[in-house]
């Protein structure tokens, strides 16, 4: 992971594995693809840690 990555995922702002998103019926929901937390889309191209 780089350095930017990390401060990304660190300011929760990810980017997930395209190839494994999927939805769930109300959200797009996958892995980060730099730290692997699971994360869910809120609006086009922006990424936030999914709220369990």
């Amino acid at each position: 992971m780089s350095l930017v990555s990390a401060v990304l995922c660190r300011i929760n702002h990810h980017d997930p594995v395209r190839r494994e998103v999927e939805w769930d019926g109300r959200n797009y929901t996958g892995q980060c693809r730099h730290c692997g937390k699971t994360i869910e889309r809120i609006a086009h191209r922006k990424w936030r840690m999914a709220s369990q």
